[in-house]
């Protein structure tokens, strides 16, 4: 087979390295032809097996590798224009030196892609203070299955000149289309900024602990993070309670302490460590490693759920019930408390199907039942494709499926992604 594009072909594998958007358009026009499953490569984090060719089909990973340029970082109008290869950190570093910053993040920032974060709608460390990437965009550039190119950029803070149809492709994983460009938000860049590992007796003080410096910091608290016994135990080499990861952006400066030293529910709490205003930090470094540590020790079963801050401690204590009768499972749990999401992982031994068929149904039930999401930040992606289906209405999965078909009548986006097609 020809191709009027660059190509690397491996067995059943073609990959394309596009240079523009232009590119972009003549090899999904090309695909979409020919009917070869297109699928887009960012940093193939690859939690949820979103890059995972099909074994039936032809498939052809776009590679936006060569695409990584920031356009421009317009400092009066606070937007930043980059390409969708373009590194999360690359983005973060040059706005930096703006004096602006990018306030997405997530762990692997030096990895990660801005398409894929976008595709993935990602949430991160400082979702509780700046949310999901979706509130950081204010305009994208897509190419649909036809090649069709889609210009939705745009600098401006208001404009209701017609609905904001890009935001379709947030959190889309590259089903409805495949993103090329982004206009990103940016804000102005703090004075201080404190982190602080703290260590706390249990989960209902650590959710008092938030109540508070929620009231009293709401607009300089962005991060809140929790590290649960057994996964502490790993990082730190010693059986010890939860550790709270707690950092402050503000142009005055702050000491917590003041706010709680008067309640005695507070009494055991200890402050392990605060860095003021590190560039390279020791406590989100070992926040890094507490991810690494799940394969290292054979955590391997992994669920990203997201819980009403109100039901962490009954699902908490439904999921130790569960092990109490089932002790083959073992929970290494961290996650953001300011925002719900809890990394929700375990070892399973004998790590048999059956097992992980019996602990994910009762994660996912019990998620449910706690009025929460099955996926918080990770997706779906191929590995994940079945609880669509399962656990939301007919109406929402029978609208998305024709909404697809509409958009790409062909299927060559990413078959099996999200739903099976």
């Amino acid at each position: 087979m020809k191709y009027p594009f660059k190509v690397i072909q491996k067995d059943n594998e073609l990959k394309a390295l596009p240079r523009n958007t232009k590119d972009v358009s003549t090899i999904m026009k090309f695909c979409n032809k020919k009917k070869i499953n297109i699928i887009p490569l960012g940093g193939e984090t690859n939690r949820v097996e979103g890059t995972k060719g099909q074994s039936k089909s032809l498939n052809m990973f776009i590679d936006f590798k060569e695409m990584n340029k920031i356009e421009e970082i317009d400092k009066e109008n606070m937007i930043v224009t980059a390409q969708a290869g373009t590194k999360l950190k690359k983005i973060q570093n040059e706005s930096s030196k703006k004096g602006l910053i990018f306030p997405v993040n997530i762990a692997p920032s030096d990895k990660c892609t801005i398409g894929g974060n976008i595709s993935t709608n990602v949430g991160g460390l400082q979702t509780l203070k700046y949310g999901n990437i979706e509130d950081h965009i204010n305009g994208l550039e897509v190419v649909l299955s036809d090649g069709t190119i889609l210009d939705f950029q745009s600098k401006l803070k208001k404009d209701n000149f017609g609905p904001k149809l890009w935001k379709i492709f947030c959190g889309s994983e590259g089903i409805f289309g495949t993103i090329t460009k982004a206009n990103l938000k940016l804000l102005p860049k703090k004075k201080y900024k404190t982190t602080y590992l703290v260590k706390i007796d249990n989960l209902a003080k650590a959710n008092k602990l938030l109540k508070n410096l929620r009231n009293d910091h709401y607009d300089d608290l962005i991060s809140f993070e929790i590290i649960f016994p057994i996964p502490s135990y790993y990082l730190f080499k010693k059986k010890s309670n939860y550790h709270l990861i707690i950092e402050f952006s503000s142009n005055h400066k702050i000491n917590f302490l003041n706010n709680i030293k008067k309640q005695k529910i507070f009494d055991n709490l200890k402050i392990l460590k605060i860095e003021r205003n590190f560039s390279k930090s020791w406590i989100w470094s070992k926040r890094e490693e507490l991810v690494y540590n799940q394969s290292k020790y054979n955590f391997l079963q992994k669920f990203d759920i997201c819980l009403p801050i109100n039901k962490w401690s009954y699902f908490t204590k439904e999921v130790n019930k569960f092990i109490q009768i089932n002790k083959i499972f073992t929970p290494y749990f961290f996650g953001h408390l300011g925002d719900g999401n809890l990394h929700c992982n375990f070892k399973v031994e004998p790590n048999t199907k059956k097992n992980i068929n019996l602990l994910s149904k009762f994660i996912y039930d019990l998620t449910i039942t706690c009025d929460g999401s099955i996926a918080a930040e990770h997706g779906l992606g191929v590995l994940k494709n079945k609880l669509l289906i399962k656990y939301k209405s007919k109406n929402y999965y029978e609208f998305l499926k024709k909404f697809k078909k509409h958009l790409d009548p062909n299927l060559v986006l990413g078959k099996n992604k999200l739903f099976k097609t």
